[in-house]
């Protein structure tokens, strides 16, 4: 006997709800960048940063390690100081690097740190979305992310990658990124298209979905 088709779905209104705003007016104009100024290293994350697959330690390695360079740099990290000093992967020799923001609440506070010279860094082993990276993302700012399946997956491939539990790696991105910085504008566009194209993707292989269980 043949499957007729599911009676209880012929009236009902499915909603399909968005991963992320993809409207134009939801992506920010590039940020500007000279590197002969102060950088910025934006860390967001919250108070499970010690996790294993946070992977806390290549960030606080390589800050201590352009410490040790010599580089301009202020950190900016959404955790309190009391936290960081607490944890076995901070050394405090980078307290007057850093300004340590805790969890942020307020929408306005958040937004500010997406600004000039700002390079965000995501040290996750895996993440199932990785908001933070989106929204450094369409905040137009550098990320810079693993080199690993699925940061192209959920980002694409013209990111700014590093090799993970490699701290030299993660510090010649930052390098080439200082020296031959003429070309971010284009790469952070690209980058905003496909979450763009990805976000449209997936909308429309739900609709897919639905309308295979819909005709069931």
């Amino acid at each position: 006997m043949g499957l007729k088709k599911n009676p209880n779905l012929m009236y009902k209104k499915i909603y399909i709800k968005s991963d992320i705003q993809t409207s134009p007016n939801d992506f920010k104009n590039v940020k500007n960048y000279n590197f002969s100024n102060k950088i910025k290293f934006l860390y967001i994350v919250g108070p499970h940063f010690e996790y294993p697959h946070k992977n806390f330690d290549d960030f606080a390695l390589t800050m201590l390690r352009l410490k040790d360079l010599e580089i301009d740099f202020e950190i900016n990290i959404t955790l309190t100081k009391n936290e960081l000093e607490n944890s076995r992967y901070w050394n405090s020799s980078l307290n007057s690097h850093t300004n340590f923001y805790g969890y942020i609440s307020d929408s306005e506070v958040l937004d500010s740190l997406f600004c000039d010279n700002t390079i965000l860094i995501s040290t996750s082993i895996i993440e199932t979305l990785g908001l933070h990276v989106i929204e450094a993302i369409k905040n137009g700012i550098i990320s810079i992310v693993p080199s690993e399946e699925y940061s192209k997956d959920v980002y694409g491939n013209n990111m700014f990658f590093y090799d993970l539990h490699d701290v030299g790696s993660l510090i010649k991105t930052i390098l080439s990124l200082i020296n031959t910085h003429n070309f971010i504008s284009d790469k952070i566009k690209l980058q905003q298209a496909y979450l763009a194209q990805n976000e449209s993707n997936k909308f429309k292989n739900m609709q897919t979905i639905f309308d295979e269980v819909n005709n069931v």
